[in-house]
């Protein structure tokens, strides 16, 4: 049942809502930062769970999704702090979106 899930689907819904309400909260609406990390750490995980289900039967679709969690795992450590430069932490927050891009055309060549 674990592998029947769109885990990759999830996975870049997860991260895209991330980015929106990252995007709504330094545009400044009134969004609690709590809500972006725990978001975040949603997205880590799905993403986790869809590299590790992905393999063996779609390799690629597994390798993208590695690769997207390498700068999502080191977010928290190189993108502080925000407040005072929140380019770095978009740039390394962003450059997992083609990664997630590529899974998500996998994941429907493979289904569709």
């Amino acid at each position: 049942m674990l592998a029947e899930l769109p885990w990759t689907v999830l996975a870049a819904l997860a991260y895209a809502a991330n980015v929106g309400i990252g995007t709504a909260s330094l545009r400044g609406r009134r969004v609690p930062r709590a809500w972006h990390g725990r978001v975040f750490l949603v997205a880590l995980a799905l993403t986790a769970i869809a590299a590790a289900t992905s393999f063996p039967d779609h390799p690629a679709r597994g390798a993208a999704l590695i690769v997207a969690l390498v700068p999502l795992a080191a977010l928290p450590f190189f993108g502080r702090p925000v407040r005072r430069s929140p380019s770095t932490h978009i740039v390394i927050g962003l450059v997992a979106a083609p990664c997630f891009a590529i899974a998500l055309l996998l994941w429907a060549a493979a289904v569709f």
